[in-house]
C-alpha cells in the first residue's frame, strides 16, 4: 500500500516552540544557522526567525526529509551548538 509519495515527506519549514537559546541574539534579526533534525542526519541550511515571543521558524534553503513533530531540531553556527528545541 502506498499512502503518498517520496516528495510528500519533505518541507522547507518548521516551528520550534519555546526553544533553549544559549545565544538569543540569535533571533534578534533573520539569521542563517546550520540545523540538524536528527541525530544522525546532516547539517542543513537554514534562516532563523522569531514568530512569537515563545516560537521561532527556521526556513530551510533545501527542502529537508521528514521534518517530525516531537522530534529535536539542534542549531549551530559553524560547530558550535547554539541552542535546539522541539519540533512542533
Amino acid at each position: 500500500m502506498i499512502v503518498g509519495e517520496e516528495k510528500d515527506v519533505y518541507s522547507q519549514e518548521l516551528v520550534v516552540e519555546n526553544p533553549h537559546l544559549l545565544l538569543p541574539e540569535i533571533v534578534k534579526e533573520e539569521l542563517e544557522i546550520n540545523v540538524k533534525i536528527r541525530y544522525a542526519s546532516k547539517d542543513e541550511r537554514a534562516k532563523v526567525k522569531k514568530i512569537e515571543s515563545n516560537k521561532i521558524k527556521l526556513q530551510f534553503e533545501n527542502p529537508v526529509k521528514a521534518i517530525t513533530s516531537g522530534q529535536s531540531a539542534v542549531f549551530y553556527i559553524d560547530d558550535i551548538v547554539v541552542g535546539g528545541g522541539i519540533i512542533q
